[in-house]
């Protein structure tokens, strides 16, 4: 009897403390260039944002998306591998643009394997390409949200 008593209270006053408030992210400005890799980063950006607070300060963020590949011997040497390189510089600024927040760059790179047909080798380092942008668009959120956060405390 008493352990019903005891978990019976501990339902109903054990959890009832926990206040639960959910933060949203102040708006931000994403400026990228407008090519495609560009604007597949700055969706995929906003797709994370699906609600913001509007009593928070906003800021705006410039960036610059660039690619780069290399060769690679795989490892028993025989195929040659692409490795392509996606790296994001950005500036994160308040919404006058007169201060600099952050400054910063994040990267990211994929293995592309060895394909034979031009067009494959075209398709495939486009995909990679994509898949580059949409991983580096959830990295720079993350890293504005703990930059924007640290600058409004």
């Amino acid at each position: 009897m008493k352990i019903l008593f005891i978990s019976v209270l501990l339902l109903f006053f054990g959890c009832s403390n926990k206040n639960n408030v959910i933060k949203n992210p102040p708006f931000v400005n994403l400026i990228v260039q407008q090519d495609k890799y560009s604007l597949i980063l700055k969706h995929q950006f906003y797709n994370n944002f699906e609600t913001y607070d509007k009593n928070l300060a906003k800021f705006t963020v410039e960036t610059n998306l660039s690619f780069n590949k290399s060769n690679a011997l795989s490892n028993n040497g025989n195929n040659n591998l692409n490795i392509v390189r996606g790296t994001v510089d950005f500036k994160i600024f308040n919404k006058l643009k007169t201060k600099i927040i952050k400054v910063g760059s994040l990267s990211s790179s994929i293995n592309t394997g060895s394909v034979s047909s031009l067009y494959s080798i075209d398709e495939n380092n486009n995909f990679a390409k994509e898949r580059i942008a949409r991983y580096l668009a959830s990295k720079l959120y993350r890293q504005i949200l703990l930059n924007t956060y640290i600058s409004e405390n």
